[in-house]
């Protein structure tokens, strides 16, 4: 029973979002089996991350020099994170003929990001209890999921416009990186409350909806 609560805790908070998210395709929705795709190689993206941020994980939480500490927030965090996230779209999917409007880099962005977000939160919810796995369901989920449609939407417009990929997709990954970063920061130091956290992850699914507004916007199969 503790293992089926776990991985609820886990899940459900995931699969809903992906099915809101996937919603705001209204144009020319991406076939459900990619977004699945999208999802478990978000989620496999935790790996590569782990090893990467494991043996950093006691500085970060114990660490009282602001400096160190955004260090970690940003570079040790932030950057595996978003990145790894954003290359399993890349790889997966950017090639792919489905991947063919801007909206498309959001979805299976976002997607992913929630795989990875269910992947984390499982590992929480295992360590620190279903208090935590319950926070972290109803915070870190859309937080990952902002991040990673944010780097999307820039995926998508780096798909639209060959001559500037790597400049978009840079920005893009900037962008979710120090967000991101800055999250973590404000987060592991108590310079915020837990209505503080709530605000930016309001934050920044508001930006994520203008993003997806504009997407919506120039999609070529607007009738």
């Amino acid at each position: 029973m503790r293992a089926i609560l776990i991985l609820l805790v886990s899940l459900v908070p995931g699969i809903i979002w992906v099915y809101f998210f996937y919603r705001q395709d209204r144009y020319e929705p991406e076939p459900v089996r990619l977004v699945i795709k999208a999802f478990i190689y978000g989620g496999l993206a935790i790996i590569p991350v782990a090893i990467i941020e494991f043996p950093f994980a006691d500085q970060l939480t114990a660490t009282t020099n602001p400096v160190k500490l955004i260090f970690l927030a940003v570079v040790i965090v932030g950057l595996p994170e978003e990145f790894f996230k954003l290359s399993a779209v890349y790889y997966g999917f950017y090639n792919s003929d489905e991947f063919n409007e801007v909206m498309d880099g959001i979805i299976y962005s976002v997607s992913a990001g929630l795989g990875f977000a269910v992947i984390e939160n499982l590992l929480y919810t295992v360590v620190f209890g279903y208090q935590v796995g319950m926070m972290r369901a109803f915070v870190t989920t859309l937080v990952h999921a902002s991040f990673s449609g944010i780097a999307g939407y820039y995926l998508g417009l780096a798909k639209m416009e060959a001559e500037s990929q790597l400049k978009l997709i840079t920005i893009g990954l900037g962008q979710a990186v120090l967000l991101h970063g800055i999250y973590d920061f404000l987060v592991v130091s108590n310079l915020i409350s837990m209505w503080g956290v709530v605000f930016l992850m309001l934050a920044f699914y508001v930006y994520l909806i203008k993003l997806i507004k504009k997407a919506d916007a120039i999609s070529p199969f607007k009738p």
